[in-house]
């Protein structure tokens, strides 16, 4: 059984720490036994969360014994680290416990407990994209990576905002279970698509979304579960119960960019995904991406993420 502990503290950002305990009861309930979380904090008991409600029953961090397999860092606001990082100790807490630890991770802001305790000094890491800028500043020793979900750096890893801490614990759940698992409680928890670490902490469907109507939304949506389907303008317009011509200029308008190059970068996202996750031959991962060839397929890769196809397959 592997140990799992999640530091939490006062003020703590709830879906930071209820993320990971999820995915890893999840993989406990596929493989029973394979791992026992418990929550502690620096002094036990009630820990506030930022959402308004307690975790209650937190073990406090002096009572943590044995060996920890998996030790996870969740993160919060400013002023609540500062007084878990310099009023309760979790730094040097963290400092002390972590070289017995298999394995440490952080999720979104608890980047700095790990900062504070010593452990980003000549590492790659992450954190909220709201936050990189700062961690780099305080760690001029970190090389920040500022626009990754979630970072591996040896037994250290690290991951960006709040959700991300999801992608972060099925990436750890994968590393030890297989992928398979990781994917079957994907599945479990109605995830749209499991994320690589490299995917952009800032997702261009929703940047395309942020100005769009309610009916361009739910197109937009729709397309990303459909990238084999035909998803020209005229099938897309229809779809809208609109003209073309009123389609593509309100889709152009409402998204800020074409109805082809939204496309085209959900499909090239798409194909990424695919060769970094599978083995699948590259003329499957085109039709399953819906591109007509692996030239159109490799085009469009390199047009809109920048990378050919034989990197995503290195960045397995």
């Amino acid at each position: 059984m592997r140990e799992v502990v999640l530091l939490a503290f006062d003020g703590v950002e709830a879906i930071d720490v209820a993320s990971p305990a999820s995915a890893f009861s999840k993989a406990s309930l596929l493989a029973p036994g394979a791992y026992r979380v418990r929550i502690a904090s620096p002094r036990g008991g009630t820990v506030a969360t930022s959402a308004g409600f307690g975790l209650a029953d937190t073990l406090p961090l002096h009572a943590v014994r044995g060996p920890i397999d998996t030790l996870v860092v969740a993160g919060g606001e400013e002023d609540a680290l500062r007084r878990a990082i310099f009023d309760d100790g979790a730094g040097r807490w963290l400092a002390e416990a972590a070289p017995h630890a298999r394995r440490v991770a952080s999720v979104c802001t608890g980047a700095f407990v790990l900062a504070a305790a010593g452990l980003l000094e000549q590492r790659e890491a992450t954190t909220h994209a709201n936050a990189c800028e700062l961690l780099a500043q305080l760690c001029p020793g970190t090389r920040v990576q500022r626009d990754r979900i979630y970072v591996r750096d040896g037994a250290l890893w690290t991951s960006a905002g709040v959700t991300t801490g999801l992608d972060l614990a099925l990436a750890l759940i994968e590393d030890d279970l297989g992928r398979a698992t990781a994917m079957q409680i994907a599945r479990d928890l109605a995830l749209f698509l499991l994320r690589p670490g490299s995917a952009p902490q800032h997702s261009p469907a929703l940047q395309a979304q942020a100005d769009a109507s309610a009916r361009m939304r739910e197109l937009m949506a729709w397309v990303q579960g459909h990238l084999t389907h035909d998803l020209s303008v005229d099938a897309l317009a229809q779809r809208a119960h609109m003209s073309p011509r009123n389609f593509a200029r309100a889709f152009a308008a409402q998204a800020h960019c074409t109805p082809a190059r939204f496309v085209a970068q959900a499909r090239a996202q798409q194909a990424a995904t695919l060769l970094r996750q599978t083995d699948w031959p590259q003329d499957k991962v085109a039709q399953r991406s819906g591109f007509g060839s692996v030239d159109t397929m490799a085009r469009a890769v390199r047009q809109h993420l920048g990378q050919g196809l034989a990197q995503l397959r290195e960045a397995r």
